[in-house]
């Protein structure tokens, strides 16, 4: 489809939300309200102060809407923003019920095309529709279902896909992923993605109504386990990483529920760095439950020297007895680690770990693997598993033993 001038970007969204305010209140009041709205957008985008309404009845909002020109030098992408946030901020003033029902009536003014092409502008009236339901839920007293957070969460990875690869790839790769991951993780084996390239007007993702009887633990290490493959995959091509884009989608209660179901957001963006040193801390805390906290710090460390010729990646980490015991930082990691490719890293890792456990004996070393994987937590034990390390075969041989 052909780019939309800036002018029409803007104009037919204002109009449009003219005359569907227009049905609900005052010509005067439908003025005010969008009048009131770009000048408190136009201090974030000053583009805006080029958009000028003269009249006070909207029924000469039409005729009296004036965009200068100026306004086409703005870079386009800009204009979907300050549109897009148009939207939002009238959505937001209309409450629960009539919110909803502006955006419906919005897509019936608009035609057809103009609503496909403002999807280039990452402006999609359905899924701004679908956010504001799952909005409503979030902060109604009534506790939020796992069919809804799971649903609401791939429709936003599918939309940020969307953006970034198109609907074919996006969907392909969604699928795919779904696919994979319901042989490890049942959640995902109640879920479908529907074909929407085929079939206009459905979500893109159904999920049945069974993932409401499930822990929600299990619920949110499924998301947890999907958006770092995302993540891994695609890395950061166009300025803001993958995470970033899946937070911006979510306001600050929505964020504290995933939480709460154990998905941990920044942990995938965690540097190398920052994931050891949670490893052996977690490995001397464990160990100090059944000796001495000195005799914790010297078993990690002696086995990190042991192998470090083994693998050399190990040089690379130090630990500072006097530190450690005066409870300061005293994993001291040099910032080389971070060019170590991934699979060395989880391959020494695993070994060290595996090598601790065989250390402290046949009984000792399984539950050490087990208070381990705990108090490491779910989002990290992912996290290390990304890199090779395989904690469920440790504690296998452990258990053989």
């Amino acid at each position: 489809m052909p780019q939309l001038e800036n002018k029409e970007l803007i104009g037919r969204i204002i109009r449009a939300t003219t005359v569907v305010l227009g049905r609900r209140t005052s010509e005067t009041y439908v003025n005010f309200v969008i009048g009131n709205v770009i000048k408190e957008l136009s201090l974030k985008y000053n583009f805006l102060n080029k958009v000028k309404i003269k009249g006070t009845k909207y029924s000469e909002l039409s005729e009296g809407l004036v965009i200068d020109s100026d306004i086409e030098n703005i870079e386009s992408k800009e204009v979907g923003k300050a549109t897009k946030e148009f939207i939002e901020k009238i959505i937001n003033m209309m409450g629960k019920d009539a919110g909803y029902y502006f955006i419906q009536e919005i897509k019936e003014d608009l035609p057809f095309e103009y609503e496909q092409s403002i999807k280039d502008y990452n402006i999609d009236l359905d899924f701004l529709q679908s956010q504001f339901i799952t909005n409503v839920k979030v902060s109604s007293k009534k506790s939020i279902k796992n069919s809804d957070l799971l649903g609401y969460s791939l429709t936003v990875i599918f939309h940020i896909l969307d953006m970034e690869l198109g609907k074919n790839i996006s969907y392909k790769t969604i699928c795919e992923l779904v696919e994979r991951l319901n042989t490890v993780y049942d959640v995902f084996k109640y879920v479908t993605i529907n074909d929407i390239r085929v079939v206009q007007g459905i979500s893109i993702v159904s999920i049945n109504p069974q993932v409401d009887s499930m822990d929600s633990r299990d619920v949110g290490n499924s998301i947890q386990k999907i958006i770092q493959e995302l993540h891994d995959n695609l890395g950061e091509r166009t300025g803001d990483s993958f995470i970033t884009k899946f937070k911006n989608y979510f306001n600050n209660e929505y964020l504290y529920i995933l939480q709460e179901m154990g998905v941990n957001l920044d942990i995938i963006e965690l540097k190398i760095e920052v994931v050891i040193k949670n490893v052996l801390k977690t490995l001397v805390n464990v160990l100090s439950d059944s000796s001495n906290l000195d005799n914790s710090i010297m078993l990690v460390d002696s086995v990190l020297r042991k192998f470090e010729n083994k693998y050399p990646c190990l040089q690379h980490i130090k630990i500072d007895n006097t530190l450690f015991l005066e409870g300061k930082d005293g994993i001291i990691i040099s910032s080389e680690i971070e060019s170590v490719k991934g699979y060395e890293l989880g391959r020494a890792i695993h070994f060290l770990i595996e090598n601790i456990a065989d250390s402290i004996g046949k009984k000792s070393g399984l539950v050490f693997i087990q208070k381990f994987r705990r108090r490491l937590g779910k989002a990290l034990c992912l996290r290390i598993e990304k890199l090779g390390v395989n904690l469920h075969m440790v504690e296998l041989k452990q258990s053989l033993i």
